[in-house]
């Protein structure tokens, strides 16, 4: 079965024993396998193979995202690697091992997801604490950067749910232009006033020192030693914090859900008085959330992995 529009991004598989008997719409033909000649276990691999992609890729007609297609003629007409059937079959059970492999991981991790989300709410949902805004405990820090020519600066983004900082290439003077940009230091918490309402908030750490943001970042840093920084991430992160964040966002989605400074500043944020069990929290949550990081690096792992695997083999058998 393949999907006519988006078959060339991967959208083919063989139909599971459970589907028989669905229905589908005339967008996604569907072929017998001669199993004479073909193992169902060995083409769903080559199915998964961003190569087999590209050749339909070439197979495809229009223009646009949503205008590609792929003709289930063209589809028949492709040369693809088949070596006997033994070798399919032997190839299938070592792929089929990684790619289990691969599955379990992916799943165990989103379960682990799951846990750590709940984990995270709850903590916030039990808060008994006072309600401050957020503007008497932490002020916008704007720290203006001269732009020299000569000299290249690195800048961060933040991404949206809660996924933290990223590095952007270094840019020039000539690059910059006359576009307005301000240090970031560690320990600020950052919210990008476009894609706030998004989960697009972090803390700024060492790696980040340094490195320049765009006007689209509030920086915030502490007024005293009331507010931890850490904490405040993570209650915004939260199910009722980004709520009050989406709130503070008037528009529609996208670039129009503007958060203001003051709209931000006058959000009530339950704060528990002993910073010290503020920084308990988030420190719970960072070794929680390092945790689930380093599932996602496994699972990305073994990602590579199989994909490796994929470009071994039929790169081989299309070799040979």
């Amino acid at each position: 079965m393949l999907s006519r529009l988006k078959a060339f991004e991967g959208a083919i598989a063989v139909i599971p024993p459970h589907l028989d008997g669905w229905f589908l719409s005339p967008e996604f033909p569907t072929f017998s396998i001669d199993r004479d000649v073909a193992e169902p276990a060995y083409l769903q691999h080559l199915f998964r193979w961003p190569g087999f992609w590209e050749l339909l890729r070439g197979e495809s007609k229009g223009v646009g995202a949503r205008r590609e297609r792929v003709s289930a003629q063209r589809v028949l007409s492709i040369k693809v690697p088949l070596p006997d059937q033994d070798v399919q079959r032997g190839i299938a059970a070592k792929l089929d091992g990684l790619h289990d492999a691969r599955e379990l991981c992916a799943k165990k991790t989103g379960r682990a997801a799951s846990l750590v989300k709940e984990l995270h709410d709850a903590i916030f949902r039990r808060i008994q604490a006072p309600n401050v805004p957020v503007g008497t405990v932490a002020a916008l820090q704007r720290r203006p950067v001269t732009v020299t020519p000569g000299t290249h600066y690195k800048q961060i983004g933040v991404r949206s749910f809660g996924k933290g900082i990223f590095h952007k290439e270094a840019v020039t003077a000539d690059e910059l232009g006359n576009k307005k940009v301000f240090e970031i230091h560690p320990g600020n918490l950052v919210l990008s006033n476009v894609f706030a309402w998004e989960g697009a908030i972090a803390l700024a750490g060492p790696s980040e020192k340094g490195m320049i943001g765009s006007h689209r970042f509030m920086t915030y840093t502490p007024i005293d030693d009331r507010a931890d920084m850490g904490y405040l991430r993570y209650f915004f992160l939260s199910d009722n914090g980004l709520s009050l964040i989406q709130k503070a966002s008037p528009g529609a989605a996208g670039r129009n859900r503007t958060l203001g400074i003051k709209a931000f500043e006058r959000i009530q944020v339950p704060l528990p008085p002993d910073t010290d069990d503020q920084r308990r929290i988030a420190e719970q949550l960072d070794q929680a959330y390092q945790a689930l990081f380093g599932m996602e690096q496994r699972n990305s792992e073994f990602d590579a992995l199989y994909q490796s695997a994929l470009n071994e083999t039929f790169g081989v058998v299309t070799r040979a």
